[in-house]
This record gives C-alpha cells, structure tokens and sequence, in this order.
C-alpha cells in the first residue's frame, strides 16, 4: 500500500503551453486532469481496500480442544472483529471485553458461528470456546481496522495466572492446600548409640517419641528427618516450612492439580515438593523409624518394648532410614506420634526434625492479558 502510494504521489506530466498546438494542448491537459483524479482517488482506494478487507489475527483450522480455550485479541475503537468458529460437535462461545469484565455474545449448543463486533472501545476482547468435550474446531478471527495505518501496526497478547479471590472476573477454582508450620523450631534431640544407652542412667535413651499435634482440618502432615552424627547444625536446618511454600508457588501455575488424594501413594504435587526439599544425607547416619497413631503404643515403645510386638504403621515407618522427608497421611487422628530408635552399637545420632500440616482448601486463579 505504501509502494502503491508512492507511485501515485510521483506520476506527473510535464509540457509547456507554448510548444504545442490545440490539439496536443487539449491531450496533455485531459492526461493532466487524470493524473489529479488519480491522485485524489488513490488514498480512498487503499483506505477502502485496507479497511474493507479482513486481517487475520488466529488462524487454527484444525484446534483440538478438550477443555475451555480462551483466544485474547487487542482492539481499537472503530474496528471490527470478525469470529468464524465451526465445531465437530455444539459448543458454548462467548465473547468478553475483559477490560470492563463484560459478556458481549454467547452462542450456546452451536456449531457454527459466524459473526462480526463493531467495537467501540479500544481493549483486550476475549473469545471463549468450551467444547464440553474432546473435538476439533476450525477458529478463525479477524478484524477490519478502523485505519489504513492501523492495518499495520496490531499488537499482541499475551497472559499470565496470577493469584486471584473468590468473585474475581472469570476467576477459576482448583483444589489446593494451606500449610502451617508444626513446629515453632526444629526438633533437636540426641539418639544414643545402644553400647551408651546401656550404661546410660536415662532409660532407653536410644529411642525418642515426638507427638505431633494435627490442626482441625489437615489431612497430612509433612515432615523433614535429618539424621547426623554430628550435633552441629546447618544452615538449612529449620526451613523446611519456608522451602516447601516456595516450591508451592513455583508449581502453582504450572497447571497440575495442586491437591489430589486419588493415589494411594499420595498426591502428585506432595511427591513434587518433597521431592525439591529433601535433607542432606551422611552415609553413616541411619535409625528406625515407627509411625504411631496410638498413644498407648507409642508409650509401650517409649518404655522400651520390642516394636516387633507393637502396632504400627508399616506403610508409613521405615527400618535404616537415612534423612529423608516424607508424608504421613492423619486419618482423622488429632495427635500422630513419631518413634526414632538408634540401633547401631558404638555411634550416636543426632535428630533433627520438622513438620508442616497440609490442609486442603481452594485456591483462586486469574488470568492477566498484557498488550505488546
């Protein structure tokens, strides 16, 4: 269009008057006026042109939806927005203005739609397809700018979730969880090795019972295990609550379910979290590890009774464990009690202990459309 304009603003005919007979005169004069109808019809030309015909801004013939997908276009006032949507099979459309949080069009049970927006505010206009199912569906959006230099200079779109509230514009809720720190500090005790604790006058001083109270509501409880031979303590000790709401908020735009309890082997995002925060580990350091949900039975392994003859939770409690985090499901229990015992002979080892309730609870999500 510029090129088609520079042409024109450089045709030109020049004569002189004088030189040419009437005949001639008359020619050169009529080419003349041409050129000026030329000149002036030209810019009308590619206004009508530019702005009568459509300009693509997403182009997806064969988009296989499964679930709700959302398309943001940026607008100016005096545009038109062009939608065609054709689906396999009837789907709801609808069509925002996500700067006034206004609903413009809904097409519902539709399979084809096919139809224009004159848009009288310049903003961000949002087209959303739920396919109520897995289809395909050709999606096709333009718009007729409202200028010839509008044509040329469209802007993009582009989203981001950000935390949002409950009532927020189009704001989605998904399952996730509250944590809380169980622990004002770390636990700190010392697991003396079975040659000690024999000579020990503090009985069984090779075992220890941590009892773990459980906020109203909270249906695990996470915990960090490092085990040293060294009392020292590290740099890390103590924030494992901090580190775990951390990864929480890295993981939780990332689209998976941030609480899910269908796998008998715990949650998706728990594996993933303790999985990021795990205790360095000392070869030489290792204990037992019994998860009691029985005060009485916790008491009978204080005292010193064989575990073997005790009921505790096999799927929970680990034999030779090295640090380690994991999870330990409360099953309704307000207290969960945790037993260390240091079977090894000559050493002792050093715990170090922290735990995190993890209670479920919604979480709000909205998305933010920035204009490049």
């Amino acid at each position: 269009m510029d090129e088609l304009q520079r042409l024109a603003d450089e045709l030109t005919l020049n004569y002189n008057a004088a030189e040419l007979d009437s005949a001639d005169l008359a020619r050169a004069q009529q080419v003349d006026a041409l050129i000026s109808k030329v000149k002036q019809q030209v810019p009308y030309l590619i206004q009508q042109n530019v702005c009568d015909t459509p300009h693509s801004l997403i182009l997806k013939p064969e988009e296989l939806l499964s679930e709700t997908a959302e398309y943001p276009v940026y607008m100016e006032r005096g545009d038109k927005l062009l939608v065609q949507i054709e689906t396999e099979k009837p789907a709801d459309i609808r069509i925002y203005n996500t700067d006034s949080r206004q609903l413009l069009k809904s097409y519902t049970g539709k399979k084809l739609v096919k139809d224009s927006l004159d848009i009288k505010f310049s903003a961000v206009y949002l087209l959303e397809i739920n396919p109520k199912g897995r289809q395909y569906a050709s999606i096709d959006i333009s718009f007729k700018p409202n200028s010839v230099n509008r044509a040329f200079t469209t802007k993009t779109v582009e989203t981001r979730e950000v935390e949002g509230q409950k009532g927020d514009f189009r704001v989605k809720t998904i399952p996730g969880i509250k944590m809380q720190n169980l622990f004002e500090e770390s636990r700190k005790f010392t697991l003396r090795s079975q040659l000690k604790a024999t000579f020990s006058s503090t009985s069984n001083s090779d075992r220890a019972i941590v009892a773990i109270q459980v906020p109203t509501g909270a249906k695990d409880v996470l915990y960090s295990l490092r085990i040293s031979t060294n009392e020292g303590q590290r740099s890390s000790d103590g924030h494992f609550s901090d580190n775990l709401l951390k990864s929480y908020k890295k993981v939780k735009f990332l689209g998976i379910p941030l609480y899910e309890r269908s796998s008998s082997h715990g949650s998706s995002l728990f594996e993933l979290l303790l999985g990021e925060n795990q205790p360095p580990r000392e070869e030489e350091a290792y204990i037992n590890m019994y998860v009691f949900y029985s005060a009485d039975q916790a008491k009978k392994f204080q005292d010193g009774k064989d575990p073997s003859k005790l009921q505790y939770s096999v799927n929970y409690s680990t034999m030779g464990t090295q640090s380690c985090n994991g999870r330990i499901p409360t099953k309704g229990n307000r207290t969960i009690y945790m037993g260390y015992q240091n079977e090894r002979v000559r050493y002792n080892n050093y715990i170090f202990l922290e735990a995190v309730s993890a209670i479920p609870h919604n979480e709000y999500l909205k998305t933010e459309y920035i204009v490049k």
